[in-house]
C-alpha cells in the first residue's frame, strides 16, 4: 500500500499543477486574434452568412459535391458564306466537267460507230464483189476477169490502142452499171437486144448501150479490128452514162 501511495502521489500532484483546458480555450479565443464564427460577448458560435460563388467559378469543380453539372451550350455553327467570286469558280468547274464527260461519251460513241460502219463496209464490199460476179457470169458473152473493175481494163486496152477489146470490156461495164440500177436484169440466156429493149424507159441510156451493143457486136462477133475513131463514139458517152444513172438516183431520192 505504501508503494502504491508514492507511485499515485506524483500523478495526483501533476493534475492539480495542469491548467484547466475550457479557460485555455476562452483565453486563445479571447486573444487579439479575430475569428468570425466566434461571438466573444456571449461566447458562443456565431452564423456566418455565406454568398454562393457564381457558377462559372465552380465550373468543372468537384468538391462542391454538386449531383448535376450543366454545360453551357456551345454556339450556333455558322455557315460558310461562299463569296462571289468563288461560287463563278464552281459553276466554271462544273461545266468544265459536263464538257468532258460529253467529250469522252462523244469519242466512245464515234469509235464505235467506226467500228461498225467499217464492218458494214467489208460486208457491203463482200456482198457487192459476189453480186458483181454473179452478173459477169450472166453477161451473154464469155469474158476475161479483168485485173480492175470493167471500165478501167476498157481504159487500160484503149491507152494500148487494143479498141476491139477495149470495146468489148467497155459494154461489159455498161451492163453491169444497168443493172446495179436497176435499169435492167442480168440473166444467163438473154440477148443484148433484150437489154436494149429493157432500157426503152430510159432514152437517153437506150441510145448509148446500143451504140456501144453496136460496135461490141463487130467486133466481138465480127472479129472486127475497130478504129480509134469507131471506139471513141462510145468512149466519149462514158460521161453521160455516168450522169444519166446518178440523175436517177438523185430523182429517187
Amino acid at each position: 500500500m505504501v508503494a502504491c501511495l508514492l507511485l499515485t502521489a506524483p500523478s495526483r500532484a501533476d493534475e492539480s499543477n495542469s491548467p484547466d483546458p475550457v479557460q485555455v480555450g476562452k483565453d486563445a479565443l479571447n486573444s487579439n486574434n479575430r475569428y468570425p464564427w466566434y461571438d466573444r460577448r456571449q461566447d458562443d458560435v456565431r452564423r456566418l452568412n455565406v454568398v454562393p460563388r457564381p457558377s462559372n467559378e465552380n465550373r468543372g469543380a468537384t468538391w462542391t459535391g454538386s449531383p448535376t453539372t450543366t454545360s453551357a451550350a456551345p454556339p450556333p455553327r455558322r455557315m460558310p458564306q461562299v463569296s462571289f467570286f468563288g461560287g463563278v469558280l464552281q459553276w466554271i468547274g462544273l461545266t468544265a466537267l459536263v464538257l468532258l464527260l460529253g467529250l469522252i461519251a462523244y469519242l466512245i460513241a464515234t469509235s464505235f460507230l467506226k467500228d461498225e460502219v467499217s464492218e458494214s463496209d467489208t460486208v457491203r464490199k463482200v456482198v457487192e464483189s459476189r453480186r458483181d460476179a454473179d452478173r459477169v457470169e450472166a453477161l451473154p458473152f464469155h469474158v476475161r476477169a479483168a485485173n480492175g473493175d470493167f471500165l478501167a481494163e476498157a481504159r487500160r486496152h484503149y491507152d494500148a490502142g487494143r479498141y476491139s477489146d477495149a470495146i468489148v470490156y467497155l459494154f461489159s461495164y455498161q451492163l453491169v452499171q444497168l443493172d446495179k440500177h436497176h435499169v435492167i436484169r442480168l440473166a444467163k440466156g438473154k440477148t443484148n437486144r433484150q437489154y436494149v429493149r429493157e432500157t426503152r424507159q430510159r432514152p437517153v441510156l437506150k441510145t448509148i448501150l446500143e451504140t456501144t451493143m453496136t460496135a461490141f457486136e463487130d467486133a466481138f462477133f465480127g472479129n472486127k479490128q475497130l478504129s480509134q475513131q469507131e471506139f471513141e463514139r462510145s468512149w466519149q458517152q462514158v460521161n453521160e452514162f455516168q450522169a444519166e444513172l446518178q440523175r436517177e438516183e438523185l430523182a429517187a431520192a
